[in-house]
């Protein structure tokens, strides 16, 4: 597969970014031992998922290498569901508090890397995750102290959970998914090894990508975004091209490895985008669908509906342009709404989703549930692109949803 920019500039930006130390490519769990043994750990409880990704990937089987060679104890907790609750968070504090661990490595999808940043800041903190939703609740409570951060090895390429502040976990109770932003839980180090991702089935290799995808439009178009990295803008572009370039290329050749590299790449670059940068309100609405759709498959489809609404504002529009001909069109794209019909051309030739109404469940009555959730984020609402009046939340989204059902 060619592709027409610098050469692996993304491992460039991976070395810009100082949050996390990212090790990617060929090999990048070889150098777990060395940071075990730097860090003293002698105890480093491992989380995976339930559907033996972890498993299939390869990446599980490495890890016990390393644990042999070092004479290092890794209890286990496995069977993180895809949609994990605070239940799940729970439980897994509860198995901390059991083996008391030196480190905690998180090996899966971002569920698994969710739940597993979620449960050891619990642990550290004593605080229970209900409390812990919303911004930076537990490095507010406890200001001096100096967190111990998980070790991330992903097997999909979508959340970049792996390099984020956010963990989101479902409230039963709420019936949504709610968001954990704090500083104390961006992963310390995060071991990127394309190679996991191959054994990734075509819905899942979409599903993620496509997420991946949204980060980083979404935290393009964040013009708003306060005390944001200059450098975001190109790690976003970087990343929106590589999966333009390679996502069609890997659905035709799952097992193609320098594919599964740009998609891993462009996962990464999208975790650091939003970091920074963060998602508006395609991701705000996309919570409500937790359990009936996969979520990059959602928020995906919901991105052209809000890119539009936000085109009112001419920053948006400005940006917008600095996109166009990234993905292919029959036309040249010399206006943002040629831009954002490219897009949705691109999701749709992938997914074959050519309006909401064929999401499931997606109906009026899911809108008027979008709508009434989201006005409980009024935080989210007014640092959109184009702001929302929370006042006239319900309504601005009920139209704006309606309008493209």
């Amino acid at each position: 597969m060619s592709y027409c920019g610098d050469e692996k500039q993304y491992i460039k930006f991976f070395e810009e970014y100082q949050t996390t130390h990212v090790v990617f490519g060929d090999g990048a769990m070889a150098q777990l031992g060395g940071h075990l043994l730097m860090e003293g750990v002698k105890c480093a409880m491992i989380v995976i998922g339930g559907k033996a990704s972890s498993l299939e990937s390869g990446a599980f089987s490495q890890f016990m290498n390393e644990a042999m060679s070092l004479d290092l104890q890794s209890p286990l907790y496995k069977d993180v569901p895809a949609e994990p609750d605070t239940d799940c968070v729970r439980d897994i504090l509860k198995q901390m508090e059991q083996d008391q661990p030196d480190a905690v490595i998180a090996i899966g999808g971002g569920s698994v890397l969710d739940a597993a940043k979620a449960a050891y800041i619990s642990w550290q903190t004593g605080m229970d995750v209900s409390t812990l939703f919303g911004v930076n609740k537990a490095s507010d409570a406890f200001p001096d102290k100096k967190f111990k951060r998980v070790i991330c090895v992903p097997t999909t390429a979508g959340t970049g959970s792996e390099v984020t502040p956010y963990s989101n976990i479902v409230d039963r109770n709420a019936d949504v998914k709610r968001l954990i932003m704090d500083k104390a839980i961006v992963p310390e180090l995060a071991l990127v090894d394309p190679a996991f991702t191959i054994s990734a089935p075509e819905n899942l290799t979409l599903a993620t990508a496509f997420d991946a995808l949204a980060h980083s439009i979404e935290s393009f178009l964040n013009t708003k975004a306060a005390n944001a990295d200059p450098r975001a803008g190109d790690w976003a572009v970087e990343s929106i091209r590589l999966i333009a370039k390679a996502l069609p290329y890997v659905v035709k050749n799952p097992e193609d490895l320098q594919g599964r590299e740009r998609v891993a790449a462009a996962s990464v670059l999208g975790g650091m985008c939003i970091k920074n940068r963060p998602t508006g309100l395609p991701h705000l609405s996309s919570f409500s669908f937790y359990g009936k759709a996969p979520h990059g498959i959602v928020v995906a489809a919901l991105l052209p509906a809000f890119w539009r609404y936000y085109l009112k504002e001419p920053a948006v529009r400005e940006v917008t342009m600095l996109l166009a001909n990234i993905f292919p069109s029959e036309d040249t794209q010399k206006a943002p709404e040629q831009v954002v019909n490219a897009y949705e051309q691109f999701f749709v030739k992938l997914t074959g989703i050519d309006a909401l109404s064929k999401l499931p469940g997606f109906d009026a009555a899911m809108i008027a549930r979008v709508a009434a959730a989201a006005k409980e984020n009024p935080m989210k609402l007014q640092s959109a692109p184009r702001p929302v009046d929370p006042a006239q939340a319900e309504k601005t989204l009920t139209d704006i949803l309606t309008a493209a059902l």
